[in-house]
């Protein structure tokens, strides 16, 4: 006789189920997935995902291809075969690649692994780690990312860990959601760097994650005491300002607007790998032009666009940080001479502040 449970599984079924559900995460992304820390975010039942991998075994090695793995594990609703997720986890692991290109013709990634500033400030990670959390857009506002980058000593790759976060009525005004999700960040990351063998500096257990700046929480430009700090005002032209605290994030963002709360410039900038991913971006993108980020140690672009760079010590050696002013105004033909020296006075300040934070050189400006 075979008894059945109230919601219509037999005892077998659901011990195969759950039986299932946990070897599934035990043995995600390579088994580096903290089996607590992902519970926390998916919450009990059945579980169903796939892990994917690529030179896994000595991936960080310098003279072998780049580590590439990840998984994506999701709880489903009930008594649903597929899709509509109440929950899901989706995790990247990758080598970086190394300057210059590596022995052997090594291909340049230059696809996802980096993710986007979806937030106008996202918020560095606490405790020590490099890192940052931001959310999607309204689109995607169940949404959330954190990015761990570790620097691993010798002759080792370094290695950055991405998490992305999908929870049904999430809220990230939550703080115990927030901290969730950059606790399942770091301690992969912590599994990560033991499985491939990266001596790095380890931040602390995460207590709290900040909330990244929200639209509608922009101060006045003179008031900035982070990201922009030290940006010059201008008039109700130039007023407002949208930061984020500085702290070990290799990606910082200020966007600055007018009196009215709309944003009309967004200054970046980009340490270790993040640098080489924004480089390639802006060469795909302004393939057109005769100087190019990532050519030129600084320059300037016909609709506005700047850029400057500065040589970093650890953990962003190695790689040139790059530091960016785009004019969020798409309509324009062409910058103006009074524009074009704004702009020059507001990435000197951003890019120079930026740099003296991470204890970088001073930055070569345009």
């Amino acid at each position: 006789m075979v008894f059945t449970l109230p919601t219509g599984l037999s005892w077998y079924e659901e011990r195969s189920e759950r039986q299932a559900s946990e070897e599934l995460l035990s043995d995600a992304c390579g088994g580096v997935l903290p089996e607590r820390e992902a519970r926390a975010i998916l919450g009990g039942g059945p579980l169903n995902g796939r892990t994917s991998s690529a030179r896994d075994e000595e991936g960080l090695g310098r003279k072998d291809e780049p580590l590439e793995a990840g998984c994506f594990v999701a709880r489903k609703r009930p008594g649903k075969a597929y899709g509509f997720e109440q929950a899901s986890v989706e995790v990247t692991l990758h080598g970086t690649r190394v300057p210059g290109g590596g022995e052997g013709g090594e291909r340049e990634r230059l696809d996802d692994p980096y993710p986007a500033l979806y937030a106008n400030a996202p918020a560095p990670l606490p405790g020590g780690w490099t890192g940052f959390f931001p959310t999607r857009d309204a689109t995607y506002e169940d949404r959330g990312t954190a990015a761990v980058f570790l620097d691993c000593a010798g002759d080792r790759r370094d290695l950055l860990v991405t998490v992305n976060v999908s929870v049904e009525d999430a809220d990230f005004d939550d703080p115990a959601h927030r901290t969730r999700i950059g606790s399942l960040a770091t301690a992969t990351a912590r599994n990560a760097a033991q499985q491939w063998g990266c001596e790095a500096r380890l931040g602390e257990r995460l207590s709290t994650v900040p909330l990244p700046v929200a639209d509608d929480e922009d101060v006045p430009l003179e008031e900035a005491d982070g990201t922009c700090q030290g940006i010059p005002a201008r008039g109700r032209t130039f007023a407002r300002a949208w930061e984020s605290d500085r702290g070990g994030a290799p990606q910082e963002k200020c966007s600055v607007g007018n009196s009215g709360g709309t944003p009309l410039y967004a200054l970046r900038a980009f340490y270790g790998p993040y640098a080489t991913s924004a480089r390639a971006a802006w060469e795909k993108r302004y393939s057109f032009e005769r100087t190019i980020p990532g050519r030129d140690p600084s320059g300037t672009l016909h609709d506005g666009g700047m850029w400057a760079t500065a040589t970093c010590p650890a953990p962003f050696a190695g790689e040139t940080a790059l530091f960016t002013i785009d004019p969020l105004d798409r309509k324009r033909e062409k910058s103006t001479r009074e524009e074009q020296a704004y702009e020059r006075a507001a990435l000197k300040a951003f890019a120079e502040a930026s740099a003296e934070h991470h204890g970088c050189s001073a930055p070569r400006l345009p």
